[in-house]
């Protein structure tokens, strides 16, 4: 059975996701005298709460090595897109908590994300990695890069890796999630593709619209509220530097 597999249909990860409320009050994911938004930094540390505990797909201690893998991934000396580092001899230990098809898709994502093909795609799937457990990898190597990327850029000390929440992947799979126009399974939703890429994991589309809201717009007002402004910046002002930015980082959309 692939990688993800095995940890669906046991207990389900909410018990553990609850109690993010009470572990996340109070704490603070940057200390500087920047002056950074309380819900920004409130919603940076609850992502990392999440990371922490069992998705749906991955136990905590999976989801948080992820995490470091991305940063392991960010800060190494750059390898070339076709170079898997479980091909790299010595640059993955016999150890590691992840499979090495996901080191390398965290790799890949990290740093090269704009060379991803469908045959690269089914590559990792033959590999043994389960199509909607490479969702939820997807959804995490982007969140973790957007959240330490952001501290990267104004000089602050990345968020530390907590504890591991126990409990074990919910294997949650919606009934109507098949693959229909993309290469994963996603379901019947209304929405831009960025939204539908995540649907087939319920969970990690949620977490991905909270961080967005924090740090862009509420959903309802991507296409509804195109005239206020949000944070000393006009919406205008906002969509110049996202689209500049997507356009420097090579995004396809």
């Amino acid at each position: 059975m692939g990688f993800g597999w095995r940890f669906a249909h046991s207990e389900s990860s909410h018990s553990a996701t609850g109690a993010l409320g009470w572990k996340t009050q109070g704490m603070s994911a940057y200390i500087t005298e920047l002056p950074i938004r309380e819900e920004l930094d409130a919603a940076h540390a609850a992502a990392m709460a999440e990371w922490s505990a069992p998705g749906t797909w991955w136990t905590g201690a999976q989801r948080l090595a992820i995490v470091a893998e991305v940063r392991r991934a960010r800060d190494a000396e750059p390898l070339a897109p076709w170079e898997a580092p479980s091909s790299v001899e010595g640059l993955v230990s016999d150890g590691h908590p992840l499979p090495g098809p996901i080191v390398d898709v965290v790799w890949r994502l990290t740093n090269h994300p704009g060379t991803l093909t469908a045959d690269w795609h089914a590559s990792i799937l033959a590999r043994g990695v389960e199509a909607l457990a490479y969702v939820e990898v997807v959804s995490i190597v982007a969140q973790v890069n957007c959240v330490d990327r952001f501290a990267d850029a104004l000089g602050l000390e990345r968020m530390s890796i907590p504890e591991v929440q126990v409990g074990e992947p919910s294997g949650e799979v919606p009934a109507d999630a098949e693959v229909r126009l993309h290469w994963v399974p996603t379901t019947d939703i209304r929405g831009p593709n960025v939204w539908l890429a995540l649907s087939g994991v319920p969970d990690e589309l949620a977490a991905r619209s909270r961080l967005s809201a924090t740090q862009y717009v509420d959903g309802e007002a991507v296409f509804g509220d195109v005239i206020s402004d949000r944070f000393s910046l006009q919406r205008v002002q906002m969509e110049l530097v996202a689209a500049r930015t997507s356009k420097l980082n090579e995004c396809f959309y």
